[in-house]
């Protein structure tokens, strides 16, 4: 029965009119599709490629992150020699032997001579070892000067307390000094 008066009424509806109610009746239906299909379809596709993005930034920084870390640990290595020397990492037997060696090397490079080095009594200071040296070098002026430079920077904290410069003689129509000097080398003690 209603679909007897349905078909009565639309034959009494213009063609002009029966195509807008169909367009517009197909307007709606694609509307509803994109809303009920399409739309969740496309939202999941933005959510992951924002996923996707955020990740991809991630990696970037974890990889930038890791450079800086990098950095930062060759800063720490480079204040830990200046702070500790190369003896810093040593133990306490190994200190003695590893510093007569390199004040003999140092000695050789700056073109002078090690004539002496006599250990003094280790001491502990708060929470530091003092170590001290008493060292007899001769040469020239400027050479014991490059010596004694190389050991503040190679050894670590380290100072002269005391020092004494003498004419060593002539060699090679240049006056040589002699220099008797203790040094005192300083390192965080063992615990």
């Amino acid at each position: 029965m209603i679909a007897g008066s349905l078909r009565r009424n639309l034959i009494d509806v213009e063609p002009k009119s029966l195509g807008l109610i169909l367009l517009l009746t197909g307007f709606v239906i694609a509307v509803a599709i994109s809303l009920y299909v399409v739309k969740p379809q496309y939202q999941s596709f933005q959510d992951k490629s924002a996923s996707y993005e955020m990740l991809q930034g991630q990696i970037d920084n974890q990889a930038q992150m890791q450079q800086l870390i990098e950095q930062q640990r060759g800063k720490i290595k480079t204040l830990q020699l200046q702070l500790h020397g190369e003896a810093g990492q040593l133990q306490v037997n190994e200190v003695e032997a590893y510093l007569v060696g390199r004040l003999q090397e140092f000695a050789w490079d700056a073109g002078i001579e090690l004539s002496g080095v006599r250990p003094g009594q280790a001491k502990r200071i708060l929470e530091f070892e003092e170590m001290s040296f008493k060292v007899d070098v001769s040469g020239e002026y400027k050479n014991l000067y490059q010596w004694l430079n190389k050991i503040g920077d190679k050894l670590g904290f380290m100072l002269v307390s005391n020092y004494e410069i003498s004419l060593a003689g002539r060699k090679n129509e240049q006056e040589n000094l002699k220099m008797s000097v203790t040094i005192v080398f300083y390192r965080v003690a063992d615990r």
